[in-house]
């Protein structure tokens, strides 16, 4: 397998989308909020599009340079990439959001702020997942632009390109039997966080990276059965003696479908095919 070093995380964002490194905002939500942000019923893009008028976190400052892309880190993972269309409306960061995120400010005592709903377009970006570095020790920074202090240090891991199907199959493998594993509630908690629209590689032809914990939810939810026909599992796996079903997504990633527990069912190999054939 080939890999890369460690590369800025703005560089690769900037080039990704051909816009200038000076337009590109790191922004990095501490997971403390963000777990309570959950907790409260928000969701990270709330979280991201309203932001406090002439602040640090404005995208559109009057007095520094506009902002077009906004990386996204939550705990030290890439989130996604945002694409800022405009401002959709002006208020507090009361009135903009959700009843979600003002209990959520409420419970921080954040008194309401005069702010910016953004038009944020979410970017299927090739990075997304991966891990962050740069930011450690540095908790009370949440924003890096082009010219703050360390923009250039924030770095992605090195990326690793599969030479090959099998090997992607691999990957996706390994990471399921972790997260079978696992508890549900670490599960739950990385799929509130996990990007609904999956990174996308080039191997031999295109394939996606898709969500262990997905797959792993809907296993267990099948418990052996398949979720069309009713039937038993044909058979059991022989590395682990699990009964053998296949996780369909309703709507193929392919046309956009979401890699979501909800957007997925287990299913018995005939009954996989004839989604797919009849």
């Amino acid at each position: 397998m080939k890999q890369t070093g460690p590369m800025p995380l703005a560089q690769l964002v900037a080039e990704e989308f051909g816009v200038p490194l000076d337009n590109v905002m790191l922004l990095r939500h501490s997971a403390e909020s963000v777990k309570k942000l959950l907790a409260a019923g928000g969701t990270v893009e709330d979280y991201t599009y309203t932001q406090p008028t002439e602040s640090a976190y404005d995208y559109l400052h009057p007095l520094k340079t506009p902002v077009e892309l906004v990386a996204v880190i939550v705990r030290d993972h890439l989130y996604g990439v945002f694409k800022v269309l405009g401002v959709e409306r002006e208020g507090t960061t009361y009135s903009l959001t959700s009843e979600a995120h003002q209990r959520f400010d409420m419970a921080r005592g954040k008194p309401p702020r005069p702010a910016k709903r953004f038009s944020m377009q979410p970017m299927q970006t090739a990075y997304a997942g991966l891990p962050v570095h740069g930011w450690e020790g540095r908790s009370r920074t949440a924003v890096q632009r082009s010219d703050g202090s360390f923009f250039l240090e924030i770095a992605v891991a090195p990326r690793v390109d599969p030479e090959d199907s099998s090997t992607l199959q691999q990957q996706l493998n390994q990471r399921l039997q972790a997260a079978l594993s696992d508890t549900p509630a670490r599960r739950r908690e990385r799929l509130a966080l996990a990007p609904k629209l999956p990174r996308i590689v080039t191997v031999t032809t295109s394939a996606f990276v898709r969500n262990a914990d997905v797959i792993a939810e809907v296993l267990l939810r099948a418990g052996g059965k398949c979720e069309s026909c009713l039937s038993p599992a044909p058979f059991f796996r022989r590395k682990d003696q699990s009964p053998y079903l296949e996780v369909h997504h309703k709507v193929r990633l392919a046309d956009e479908g979401e890699d979501t527990v909800a957007n997925a069912i287990a299913l018995c190999p005939n009954c996989h095919r004839r989604e797919h054939y009849a």
